[in-house]
């Protein structure tokens, strides 16, 4: 922690340095980015799992966050540049520490996005929503002998989640006091168990600073040309690990699947599809095998999506899958799922991303998704 201490004194020292700096340069007209640098602290609540290890934990635990971000906004329009309002894009990094030797002192890096609620102006207060998604490091994972109390997590690394509002209030022309407040969630998606997940209510206060000049615009005559319909065919394999109690092995994990979507706006894509699901290692498990092995080892379901677009390329898959046929054994022990995430697609239409599979909010497993799609 005393390293991220450091960091952002430093950041903040950049940040106050900058513009001296800046005068020496030649002013761009329309730069292709324009780029911010955010820092910030934070505070808030720890959430408990209901059980008395969990109680303990969280009572003897004091959270403390800071972040720095560095953010890219479109100076020039695309298309959807002007359909999110020119949102802010950008990575960032995450330390913290719990005050609690038991769960840690995690770091994260994660990409970030910022949509704001309205066109850029010259008002003094800003409001956005947020989503950071990323890989966290550095926790005190559970261990039955040398850390049995961390009821929480049970891995070092965990994907890193973070979703909120924020709000950026103009000091100057370029420099803003911003906050946000939202929801923080460390999970692995089941791979090592415990994993009800540390799950925060941070709120922040911050110094964002804009790097780059740019030139006052009149956004009142944003035009969205017409969208045209289109069906996209989606083919994917999506393979994971997962245990089924604690002390167990990792097991292997794979999702197949075939989904065709009606693009109906240039935001939101809406479809069906049928999936396929393969746990390794079910012969260890079941307790009444059937007459054929392979419905024991695999899963069916149909699957309603919703795909939420970005940008061209960028997109938030989602929805609900009903099991067709499924087994107990192996973790499927609700009629439904859930399936919410992140994915890019290359220009040649391969894509990838990672989702996680849920059931009624319990993670089934991480899907490291690879797959290729068809429009027409």
């Amino acid at each position: 922690m005393k390293k991220s201490i450091l960091l952002l004194t430093l950041l903040v020292f950049i940040s106050f340095t900058l513009p001296a700096q800046d005068g020496t340069l030649v002013k761009k007209d329309s730069p292709k980015f324009i780029k911010y640098l955010d820092i910030s602290a934070e505070g808030g609540p720890m959430l408990g799992n209901g059980t008395d290890f969990g109680e303990q934990v969280r009572n003897s635990s004091t959270y403390f966050g800071i972040d720095a971000r560095l953010g890219f906004r479109r100076g020039s329009e695309t298309l959807y540049s002007k359909l999110y309002r020119f949102p802010t894009f950008g990575v960032g990094f995450y330390s913290a520490t719990f005050h609690n030797a038991n769960v840690g002192e995690p770091n994260a890096i994660y990409f970030f996005l910022n949509m704001p609620f309205s066109y850029p102006n010259n008002k003094a207060i800003k409001f956005s929503y947020f989503a950071s998604y990323g890989l966290s490091y550095n926790f005190n994972p559970f261990d039955p002998v040398e850390n049995p109390i961390n009821v929480f997590i049970g891995s070092y690394r965990n994907v890193y989640a973070h979703l909120g509002f924020r709000a950026a209030y103009s000091i100057s022309e370029r420099t803003a006091i911003s906050s946000t407040f939202g929801f923080k969630h460390f999970s692995n998606g089941a791979s090592s168990l415990p994993n009800s997940g540390i799950n925060l209510f941070p709120f922040s206060l911050g110094l964002q600073y804009k790097l780059t000049r740019e030139d006052d615009k009149d956004y009142s005559d944003i035009e969205i040309p017409e969208h045209q319909g289109r069906t996209a065919i989606h083919f994917h394999v999506a393979p994971g690990v997962k245990e089924y109690f604690v002390g167990d092995d990792n097991n292997f994990k794979l999702g197949t699947g075939i989904h065709v979507l009606r693009e109906f706006s240039y935001k939101y894509r809406f479809g069906l599809g049928l999936e396929h699901f393969y746990s390794g290692n079910w012969e260890s498990r079941v307790v009444e095998p059937r007459e054929s092995a392979f419905w024991d080892a695999n899963s069916f379901a149909l699957f309603g999506s919703w795909e939420w677009l970005l940008t061209e390329n960028l997109y938030a898959p989602m929805g609900v899958g009903v099991y067709l046929h499924r087994n107990d054994f192996n973790g499927e022990w609700n009629w439904f799922y859930q399936r919410i995430g992140l994915r890019y697609r290359f220009n040649n239409n391969l894509f990838t991303g990672l989702t996680i599979k849920a059931h009624k909010g319990r993670a089934d497993f991480f899907e490291w998704t690879l797959g290729y799609s068809i429009f027409k």
